[in-house]
């Protein structure tokens, strides 16, 4: 009997041994394959991404007039004055752009009228006038002579 006891603890040692091996090895792998992740990002770095990643450096920029407009809120009247910039790229033509500016100052009237005060100063309404703007100026430019359109002035009445 002495014999079957001393031979019942050495079994179980080896059992023991091997979870707390298991819970060493199966938590690094983990944190392994996670640092990967977030070193690699998803798929282990797809050379792709990296080759038609572009990046555009910011040329002129050129100062549109001051528009005052009278925003769309009901009852006594209110008004925005705003006043925007277009960003061109580097190499970019500033008199092109400049030649058709009135173009953009026009839909920027229709654009900010539309909107009402709570609107235009509520979250997030100057990011969507300056998205609904530089929309407005890539149906009037392309991406090669405009980046995007600034705010750089806004004053609600």
């Amino acid at each position: 009997m002495v014999a079957e006891v001393a031979e019942a603890p050495a079994q179980e040692a080896p059992k023991k041994g091997k979870k707390k091996l298991i819970m060493i090895v199966v938590p690094v792998v983990v944190l392994v394959g996670v640092a990967g992740f977030f070193m690699f990002g998803k798929g282990g770095g797809d050379e792709t991404a990296v080759t038609t990643t572009t990046v555009v450096e910011i040329g002129s920029v050129i100062e549109g007039e001051t528009l005052t407009v009278n925003l769309a809120d009901p009852g006594s009247p209110r008004y925005a004055r705003v006043t925007f910039a277009v960003v061109l790229p580097m190499g970019a033509d500033s008199g092109i752009v400049g030649m058709k500016i009135a173009l953009l100052k026009d839909r920027a009237v229709s654009i900010i009228s539309a909107y009402t005060s709570d609107m235009l100063l509520g979250d997030g309404g100057l990011d969507r006038l300056r998205s609904e703007l530089t929309a407005a100026a890539g149906e009037i430019w392309d991406e090669t002579e405009v980046m995007e359109v600034v705010l750089t002035e806004v004053l609600v009445q």
